[in-house]
């Protein structure tokens, strides 16, 4: 028997050569199948093996699918990932992290916020907005150490809207002097900033006001608001005073009459320490009046610590449930330049240290409510704020705050925001009450993973 591999005949030892089988080529050169031929140029079998003919079936066409027959499949290989230059970059980026962004998520986890209750409220989309600078300290490396910063927050959601860094110092004065519908002014040390009120980018400012420019001083005190005029007030380096109406972008000579209502309230060289609301204001009371309610607060007996808080209304007197440790009453306060006195301010006189006329009314009043601090405990200094009904004295809110309230202002839609604050330490948290006497307390400039505030 003779066979073919490759086209080479081969016989076997003491064999001879036997008839080709029926259906083998006869030419003996090539061992191809006889009959119809295959798909791809390969041959199909024949029906010589004694079955009934069938018709011919195609193979598949891909040579890598006949096992080694037809043209040879090339041998597969393993991709095997090489780093390259990132291998050599991984650890220059460890130590980096290591040596960099170790320290900077430390400073930015132990860093601190101070308010600087000197706001303003408008409106952003419709909802009531308080515009509350702070100064922001221990992030480090990517951001300044040391910045004064404003935050938007709506005062309803207790969410904030946004938050834009002013300037880097280590401490400085910073308020929002005004808000409109559009921009928003606010002051610092470094003179005047105009700001949009959707996202606090700033528009102009100090140097580049249209009207002032370089006749700008980087001082806090030489600006003021005038609710007359709804303008923002200033005085030059050249002495001269300008008037930037609220909305406007471009400041004028003022006139007579505002020059004498302010030419003894905004000063070139005055510090700004008057904003921290420091100089001795009362901010609170024992005793306060809404609608037909009365509310006093007095000591249980002489020598027992605490005191008791008294309604007397409509239908007669009762003392709260107490007892109650260094009760107030929250008070509402604001402050008017002597040039815009009317003439029963005037003749009131001044009711504090300098030459501001300061009038107050109760906190919450608007919504029917009387806002009472007190301390947690009677040798403690941990403030504490209940919610009072004007109507009935029942609590209908309370919160911690950790200090003593600072300012208290209320949002035209009729929510309060206070700030509690001690004389060395200023909070990084504002409380809001709302109208209905629920509290909240919002959090500012809160830092994240990698200390960032905006």
């Amino acid at each position: 028997m003779s066979f073919q591999v490759g086209g080479v005949s081969q016989s076997p030892l003491n064999q001879s050569p036997q008839a080709p089988m029926p259906g083998w080529d006869t030419a003996g050169t090539r061992g191809g199948w006889s009959g119809a031929s295959g798909a791809a140029g390969y041959p199909s079998p024949s029906s010589s093996f004694g079955a009934a003919a069938s018709p011919a079936t195609s193979v598949p066409t891909s040579a890598a699918g006949l096992g080694g027959f037809g043209e040879p499949v090339p041998p597969r290989r393993r991709r095997r990932f090489r780093f390259g230059w990132l291998g050599a970059l991984l650890p220059i980026l460890f130590v980096g992290f290591m040596v960099l962004g170790v320290p900077r998520l430390a400073m930015s986890q132990g860093s601190s916020t101070e308010l600087l209750p000197v706001g303003a409220f408008t409106q952003v989309d419709g909802d009531d907005v308080v515009l509350m600078p702070y100064e922001a300290d221990g992030v480090w490396l990517w951001d300044d150490t040391f910045q004064i910063r404003l935050a938007a927050v709506d005062v309803v959601a207790g969410e904030p809207i946004w938050d834009v860094q002013l300037n880097d110092d280590l401490i400085g004065a910073a308020g929002v002097l005004a808000a409109g519908a559009q921009y928003l002014y606010v002051v610092t040390d470094y003179g005047l900033e105009i700001r949009s009120v959707t996202d606090g980018r700033r528009v102009a400012g100090p140097d580049d006001i249209e009207g002032l420019g370089a006749d700008y001083l980087a001082a806090y005190a030489a600006y003021g608001y005038d609710p007359n005029l709804n303008a923002i007030v200033m005085i030059t380096s050249l002495g001269e005073y300008r008037t930037l109406p609220v909305d406007g972008l471009t400041a004028t000579e003022s006139d007579v009459p505002t020059i004498n209502a302010w030419q003894s309230s905004v000063f070139a060289d005055a510090s700004g320490a008057w904003m921290y609301l420091d100089s001795g204001w009362d901010e609170t009371t024992d005793a306060v009046v809404v609608g037909e309610s009365r509310f006093d607060y007095g000591p249980l007996s002489p020598g027992v610590p605490g005191g008791t808080v008294r309604l007397t209304g409509p239908e007669g007197t009762v003392d709260l449930p107490g007892p109650v440790y260094n009760g107030e009453f929250l008070l509402e306060v604001t402050k008017t330049p002597p040039g815009l006195l009317s003439p029963e301010e005037r003749a009131q006189g001044s009711t504090s240290g300098d030459a501001y006329y300061l009038s107050a009314a109760p906190a919450g009043a608007a919504s029917g409510l009387v806002l009472l601090q007190s301390t947690i405990t009677a040798n403690g200094d941990d403030f504490r704020l209940d919610v009072l009904d004007a109507t009935t004295g029942t609590v209908v809110g309370t919160t911690p705050m950790g200090d003593a309230v600072t300012r208290a202002m209320t949002a035209p839609g009729g929510t309060v925001v206070l700030v509690a604050s001690g004389t060395d330490y200023y909070a990084d948290s504002f409380v809001l009450v709302a109208p209905d006497g629920s509290v909240r307390v919002v959090e500012v400039g809160v830092p994240d993973l990698f200390g960032r505030r905006a």
